[in-house]
């Protein structure tokens, strides 16, 4: 999994690809008013000037900006002025980037290396844009949907190690194991290329001709709607429209797009703060976690919020205060294994039920529960492997039955259990969804299902009733011989209107430490707590893992935003705000 902490330098470069490379966002008219120079920044020390136009800011926004106003609510004034500021340090770090590593457009300064990468990346955005106007013409062909089935799992960040100090004292420290790749990472090119070298920049353009023209009508004509689009966006320059000349100047707007993304990666990279040795320490992570728990608190305790039951089943992971009076819902989560009946098995179990119901014929219980009986005795489970080539489980032929299955489930959940590691018993759980549920709401799920279970012994949950009624049994340890509850404990076979189900306990929703008030504190020694502690049981990703996280995340944009402000500072930004004020209404 790639590294998932992208921080703002690296926004400009998604920020771009929308602006300049997608081909959807070609401007109908190019003239004078999308001209109109919105802002200068100026590099106070060398006197260096860049312009940011109308279209620029128009294409930004419509690419990006626009999700200030319609996801986090700003207006219309501050989306556009937030979008300008985007735009102005994107334009400060490329000159900044220049400045440092001596790099120039016209490849100045660049490796082969660096030099063919440029150039591949103008073929495939290229050839992206060809393809998105071959897909408008024929249409978006449905994919084949694939039975085979992936655990995305999670990719650890950071792990909490012991260290000493010079007096050899013992402490908790964080070390961090975020992957960062350099833009290159990966890039292996067989020869080099160079787009500024004429016979390779004319190669790009002839290659793409000849494509078109080997290929079918359908490309061919998303190939002239390339080019007029990109004519339309010319109106009133003057300049040529042949096709050559019109994608002679296409190419080296995406060579420009390319170059300043490179850029702005590799500024991005080689300024990231380091990766080996985390500023994150185990007190922040605690006190974070300490004061989402108060605000649980606050919220279900002191101010009694009545959403506190749908909160739990609708949103558990966001729940960080279970509340424990006599009269409160007791809520515990429970893993699903489905072996689902077949389409044609689903439409006999609907035509039996509704013949029942309908009394046709004289049709009785009786003979209802027998023919629904037969039924279920006709589902057969599906059965996967693990391929690691392909990282998915893959559908393989068996001869298992149901009974088959349940027995081997039954057996690896006794030795886990057996072992006293509650990790283990969710890798088993997690091995029996992918090898056999049929159940596509467990695959890589958030958490498992929630059943609460209020002072009266009814369930609270929006659960068929078979489903609930085995879940509380295993809550009150009813599988059990020791009659309390057990992680790993596994349920009868449960019939439902989906088939056949087999319901796991993965235990009670309660708070991680005892002694829970409004105004708690926690030691240091809690880290370890929360480090050992899976949030869902059947992913490796702990509470200590999802609170690193957002403080890396908060922090990293924190540390980006310092880095940009001070970037700033060596300029001289001039905003022409009346030049855009139409654009605001």
């Amino acid at each position: 999994m790639k590294n998932k902490f992208t921080g703002f330098l690296l926004s400009f470069c998604l920020l771009c690809m929308g602006l300049l490379a997608g081909c959807s966002l070609v401007e109908v008219d190019y003239n004078r008013y999308y001209n109109q120079v919105v802002a200068v920044v100026e590099n106070k020390e060398t006197g260096r000037r860049e312009e940011i136009t109308k279209r620029d800011l128009i294409s930004g926004y419509q690419s990006y900006g626009y999700t200030y106003e319609s996801y986090y609510g700003y207006s219309r004034e501050r989306a556009v002025y937030e979008t300008l500021q985007l735009l102005e340090n994107r334009k400060i770090t490329i000159i900044t980037a220049e400045d440092e590593y001596g790099y120039k457009m016209d490849g100045t300064g660049l490796s082969d290396l660096e030099k063919t990468y440029l150039w591949q990346q103008v073929v495939d955005s290229l050839n992206e844009n060809l393809e998105s106007y071959y897909s408008e013409i024929v249409g978006e062909e449905e994919t084949e949907e694939s039975d085979d089935i992936t655990f995305e799992g999670y990719d650890k960040t950071a792990k909490l190690v012991i260290k000493y100090d010079s007096d050899g004292n013992a402490y908790y420290a964080i070390e961090s194991l975020a992957e960062v790749n350099s833009p290159l990472d990966g890039f292996h090119p067989s020869d080099n290329r160079d787009f500024n070298n004429s016979d390779d920049r004319a190669m790009i353009f002839d290659s793409f001709r000849d494509k078109v023209l080997a290929s079918n009508d359908d490309y061919k004509r998303a190939f002239d709607n390339y080019l007029n689009d990109l004519i339309a966006s010319e109106v009133g320059q003057n300049l040529s429209k042949d096709a050559p000349s019109v994608f002679e100047r296409e190419i080296e707007r995406l060579y420009q797009t390319s170059y300043e993304n490179y850029l702005l990666e590799l500024y991005s990279y080689n300024n990231r703060p380091s990766a080996s040795q985390s500023a994150i320490t185990p007190a922040q992570i605690v006190n974070l976690y300490t004061n989402k728990v108060r605000a649980s608190f606050a919220q279900y305790e002191l101010e009694e919020d009545e959403n506190y039951d749908s909160d739990v089943q609708d949103s558990l992971n966001d729940v960080y205060y279970f509340k424990n009076d006599q009269d409160s819902t007791k809520f515990f989560t429970v893993a699903n294994v489905l072996f689902r009946f077949n389409d044609e098995q689903q439409a006999r179990y609907d035509a039996l039920t509704e013949k029942l119901e309908s009394g046709e014929g004289g049709y009785t219980q009786v003979e209802y529960n027998q023919d629904i009986e037969e039924l279920y005795g006709e589902i057969v489970p599906v059965v996967r492997e693990y391929n690691e080539i392909t990282d998915t489980y893959e559908e393989v032929e068996s001869d298992l039955t149901v009974d088959d299955v349940y027995a081997i489930m039954e057996q690896k959940l006794t030795s886990a259990k057996a072992s006293g590691d509650v990790n283990e018993i969710g890798d088993t759980i997690n091995e029996f969804i992918y090898s056999y549920g049929e159940d596509t709401g467990m695959f890589n799920a958030e958490s498992n299902y929630v059943i609460g279970i209020d002072n009266e012994g009814n369930a609270v949950s929006s659960f068929v009733e078979s489903f609930n009624e085995a879940g509380i049994d295993l809550y009150n340890g009813v599988y059990n011989t020791s009659g309390k509850a057990e992680i790993g404990d596994i349920s009868a076979i449960v019939e439902s209107e989906y088939g056949l189900h087999v319901l796991i306990y993965t235990g009670e929703c309660q708070n991680l430490f005892d002694g829970i008030t409004g105004n708690f504190s926690l030691s240091e020694d809690a880290i370890v707590t929360l480090a050992n502690t899976r949030v869902n049981l059947l992913v490796d990703q702990t509470y200590f893992d999802v609170l690193y996280d957002e403080l890396y995340t908060d922090n990293y944009s924190n540390y980006e935003n310092e880095h940009l402000g001070l970037l700033r500072e060596n300029y001289r930004i001039t905003e022409y705000d009346s030049r855009y004020a139409d654009l605001i209404g």
